[in-house]
């Protein structure tokens, strides 16, 4: 049974649930406190539907464009209803009051209610999941020095190695079919990021990602993508809004996203603890650590973590690790075989070098790599929404002024404890207001003297996008990230062209975002692009 038929199967309770929800709804009243706050007051879309507000709008459309359009017409910060009558959510594009909550207040907005659970199914009860100031920290601590500049230059010969084991095998896959042939290019990024983040972080062989725990970790993921973007699994998170009691409840498309998690702690991650402490009980646990396995076990040992953080912090690093970059990888090499021209003056700059280049020629001599990977980014950014959680009252400032319904000219937004707050980060990548050509593929505009907008409409972040978010919460394997898609792309790009297919390819968010083929939605993520042996 396909993962389409399952989830038409396990609607029946949805709508069970959806009919008991609105009765639920229709006798209650909404909370006054969030009409105390000004979000009360702010511009809102026209065309509300009673039962989804304007959620289903927002996941019927491409990922932001319905929120790129409201901000057309409403300005860079309103709110827009939630489905089954939760309260309204505060939608904030505007740059000051983004960087005001992650940067200032991050530790007072925590993950929404449908995001945290989400985040304990999807990676584990780590780094990403956890909450609080004292208790982030410590955790960030715990985890920092194997993702350090210094730490990664170290690891450079092995982050080059693992990716050359993949692009052997994809050059040797090719090969086989008469030097050319179409590829999903997800099965093969997928794989490259696994054997790099295994090696690296965890000193663990992937082989390539051939292994058999490769092979149970990237099936996993992508049975657990499917039921998520489905209209289903859209009901779901709708309810889960409005009832986040029903994260507990027994449901296909809830369940399904903790297939990775389970598969990595209850398989892999018991291997690599157990060949770890083999080593360091060789070593006489004299030693200091420098991949994030052994630290994590040098805490175990020293009572600093229980045996259950070390698990949750394993499956976090190694899901999150490989997920957003694999999209990443793959959304960068179909646009270089739809951008020609871009794709050979990528390949005439890394071709200057012999060999592979080397991490300081990554980071500083190959700036037309790191206008790719900027556009890349921007264009799709792994997380393509964020949802915060107002855990106390709070005083947003604005950039831009917003005029309310009532005609008053706020230059900051007074919220209320319990307030949810989305940052469309896709939306905020692509405003028309702010970039030119704002959904072309042009990473010359990273290069040109005028190519950017002002900074000042711009977001604070790595490279003034929010790629990888922003603040003490931002994502501490981003150094990682970066180096390792260079050092794949660049490997790629000297051996293989690439071409279109003429596949339509659509979006959908699943946490992260995935390609996927229009006329084959049965099949899953897929983006497939022919890609040839260079002479």
């Amino acid at each position: 049974m396909s993962a389409f038929q399952d989830s038409a199967v396990g609607l029946a309770p949805y709508v069970g649930i959806a009919f008991l929800t609105l009765v639920l709804v229709t006798a209650g009243a909404k909370s006054l406190a969030f009409y105390k706050s000004d979000v009360g007051s702010l511009p809102e879309p026209d065309d509300s539907e009673w039962i989804w507000g304007h959620e289903r709008t927002v996941f019927m459309n491409d990922p932001g464009r319905a929120l790129r359009a409201w901000v057309s017409k409403l300005g860079l910060t309103f709110k827009i209803k939630a489905a089954f009558g939760a309260p309204d959510v505060l939608v904030l594009c505007d740059p000051t009051g983004i960087a005001h909550i992650l940067q200032k207040k991050i530790y007072d907005y925590h993950h929404s209610r449908i995001v945290r659970p989400r985040v304990a199914r999807l990676l584990g009860r780590g780094l990403g999941w956890v909450e609080g100031e004292d208790e982030h920290k410590r955790m960030r601590r715990l985890v920092s020095t194997p993702f350090t500049s210094s730490n990664l230059k170290q690891m450079s010969a092995d982050v080059e190695q693992a990716a050359s084991v993949v692009v052997n095998n994809l050059t040797n896959h090719v090969s086989e079919r008469d030097g050319s042939c179409p590829v999903n290019l997800l099965d093969w990024t997928g794989k490259a990021v696994l054997n790099v983040v295994g090696r690296v972080i965890f000193n663990h062989d992937f082989e390539g990602g051939e292994s058999v725990d490769a092979q149970k970790i990237l099936d996993g993921r992508r049975k657990g993508v499917s039921p998520i973007v489905q209209y289903a699994g859209f009901l779901t998170l709708m309810l889960l809004r409005r009832f986040p009691i029903l994260n507990d409840l027994p449901i296909g498309a809830i369940q399904a996203q903790s297939i990775t998690k389970n598969v990595v702690q209850t398989g892999v991650a018991k291997q690599m603890v157990k060949r770890q402490q083999q080593l360091l009980e060789a070593k006489g646990n004299k030693a200091e650590s420098a991949d994030l396995l052994g630290r994590l076990i040098d805490a175990e040992a020293a009572g600093q973590i229980s045996t259950e953080e070390l698990y949750e912090q394993i499956s976090t690093f190694v899901v999150s690790g490989h997920e957003t970059t694999t999209q990443s990888l793959a959304f960068t090499m179909w646009e270089l075989a739809r951008n020609p021209a871009a794709q050979e003056k990528l390949r005439e700059e890394v071709s200057q070098f012999s060999g592979i280049p080397s991490y300081d020629d990554f980071r500083t001599r190959l700036p037309y790599l790191d206008a790719v990977l900027r556009e890349t980014l921007r264009l799709y950014p792994g997380l393509p929404y964020m949802e915060r959680l107002a855990m106390k009252d709070d005083v947003i400032p604005l950039g831009t002024p917003v005029v309310t319904r009532d005609g008053r000219t706020l230059n900051e937004i007074s919220v209320r404890k319990g307030q949810t707050v989305m940052i469309p980060i896709i939306s905020i990548h692509r405003l028309d207001e702010v970039w030119r050509q704002a959904d072309k593929f042009i990473p010359e505009r990273w290069i040109d003297a005028d190519g950017l907008p002002p900074s000042e409409a711009l977001c604070a972040g790595w490279s003034n996008t929010l790629a990888f978010s922003d603040g003490p919460r931002n994502c501490i394997g981003s150094r990682l990230a970066i180096y390792q898609f260079k050092v794949i792309l660049a490997q790629i790009i000297t051996k293989f062209s690439f071409q279109d297919t003429g596949a339509k390819i659509s979006l959908k968010v699943a946490s992260s975002l995935q390609p996927w083929v229009v006329t084959e939605p049965e099949e899953g993520p897929q983006m497939p692009v022919l890609i040839k042996l260079l002479d």
